[in-house]
């Protein structure tokens, strides 16, 4: 049986729907549809080592996983799968998501266009040479957001990222020179900001469809200056977004299509999920700034397996399930290190839904943001502002009114004892040597402005 993983950066579980994302709502239909996945992490550094290791972001010191080590409690799935045979292949344009953090750990073949295309690294080069925590540079931004969009013109790229068509061709065609059992990772990254989908996309969500420049403007004022966002902007931002997710659609169903034509789909098991989510202006911002709002956390989990039937499952699950599921589904022994379970005894009924979903962030703040989320749906946050305590099922628009954690209630109390062992048992992890890259190195802090995480 074959395995692909596909992954979109960014993507909000209440984007799949039938009006904004019809055909993979129409696959969600026809597979297992857990409607209560949980991201481990509100940034890609924090979920990848839950998705590809079934690891904890915490329990890890650095960023990324550790370099390759026979003795290490630590396997990624292309590690286990490549060991019984697997042909195996990645495909992302998303540095943190590279072989730069050792995610090309089991992969034969590993296509990372963030570390090759041309675009990034002329955009590198000015992103570097340029202080933009300057007056001058404050003063002359706009100029920067048209300069922007010249070098990507100039370059031959109509976005910020490789696309997600390109990225489906080249795995399909890695696929068609398989002989054996495959298992191909594809990470879109289009969804993720600067939201910049080709005008026809545009055009179904805004009135008119906007300039790279002015994408990309918009991207760093809501990001970075979300104070300063008008109501019409924010409404422009939300466009735009819904705009990438519909272009993902269409990428996702050609997918699809390619591989029914090859005769591939039933003989593939394939899971459609998300590293995170995004805010388009909910509690003030947009992006995935370090923080735990359900827009953040809630992303889809669609497995489809040719033998088995569509099924909708509302119990809670996590990013960590991910390699566990996809070794189920097909056979093999989950490895002994990885801190998540299999999604499908969930969904047969022989576990119950994760009682509790944890998250972390580490940069700069000594892992002091954290989340956790019971399956009832009460959920503590701890955010630079202090500690939350909501139930979501209730107020799922998480208003700072709606917040219990003055009014000593059980739940609260209960949530905020499990957040304390969840974090003391990840620092024993990480002072038990898991170790993978500083995060104050150098290419940490270039590839963060890279992606639109710092000015």
């Amino acid at each position: 049986m074959n395995v692909l993983l596909v992954t979109v950066d960014s993507l909000r579980a209440d984007r799949v729907s039938s009006t904004l994302m019809p055909a993979t709502r129409s696959f969600a239909d026809d597979a297992l549809d857990f409607t209560q996945c949980i991201a481990n992490g509100p940034s890609t550094p924090a979920s990848f080592p839950a998705i590809h290791a079934s690891r904890h972001f915490a329990s890890i010191e650095g960023l990324g996983i550790p370099p390759r080590d026979e003795d290490s409690d630590i396997r990624t799935l292309a590690e286990v799968l490549s060991a019984t045979g697997y042909a195996t292949a990645g495909y992302t344009d998303n540095h943190f998501a590279s072989g730069s953090y050792h995610y090309d750990r089991g992969f034969d073949t590993m296509h990372d266009a963030s570390g090759t295309a041309e675009a990034g690294r002329l955009k590198q080069f000015v992103q570097s040479n340029l202080d933009k925590d300057s007056i001058l540079f404050k003063t002359i931004e706009s100029v920067y957001n048209h300069a922007d969009a010249l070098f990507a013109n100039a370059t031959g790229n109509d976005s910020e990222y490789e696309r997600a068509a390109s990225l489906n061709k080249r795995a399909l065609n890695w696929i068609e020179e398989q002989s054996d059992d495959w298992f191909t990772w594809l990470h879109y990254m289009d969804v993720h900001h600067p939201y910049e989908a080709p005008d026809e996309y545009q055009r179904q969500f805004l009135e008119e469809s906007l300039s790279l420049s002015r994408c990309r403007g918009l991207a760093r004022k809501g990001t970075h200056h979300p104070e300063d966002v008008t109501d019409e902007e924010w409404d422009l931002i939300r466009g735009l977004y819904d705009a990438e997710c519909a272009y993902v659609d269409d990428q996702f169903e050609a997918l699809l299509k390619a591989l029914r034509e090859r005769d591939l789909l039933d003989e593939t098991v394939l899971l459609f999920t998300a590293d995170h989510g995004e805010l388009v202006g909910e509690h003030g911002h947009a992006g995935h700034p370090p923080e735990f709002w359900e827009g953040i956390i809630r992303v889809p989990f669609i497995l489809y397996h040719p033998e088995r039937g569509d099924d909708t499952v509302d119990g809670q699950i996590r990013l960590l399930d991910v390699a566990p599921t996809i070794a189920d589904a097909i056979g093999h022994d989950a490895f002994d290190g990885w801190q998540g379970a299999s999604a499908l005894a969930v969904a047969d009924g022989e576990a119950d839904a994760r009682e509790y979903a944890f998250g972390d962030v580490g940069r700069q703040v000594e892992y002091g943001r954290c989340c956790a989320r019971r399956a009832d749906g009460w959920k503590s946050l701890r955010h630079d502002e202090g500690e939350f305590c909501f139930d979501v099922t209730e107020t799922p628009a998480e208003d700072p009114a709606d917040d219990r954690s003055g009014d000593a209630l059980s739940e609260c109390e209960e949530l905020s004892q499990a957040l304390e062992e969840h974090q003391k048992q990840m620092q024993r992890l990480r002072e038990g040597g898991s170790v993978g890259v500083a995060e104050d190195d150098q290419m940490v802090e270039e590839h963060l402005r890279d992606l639109g995480y710092m000015e």
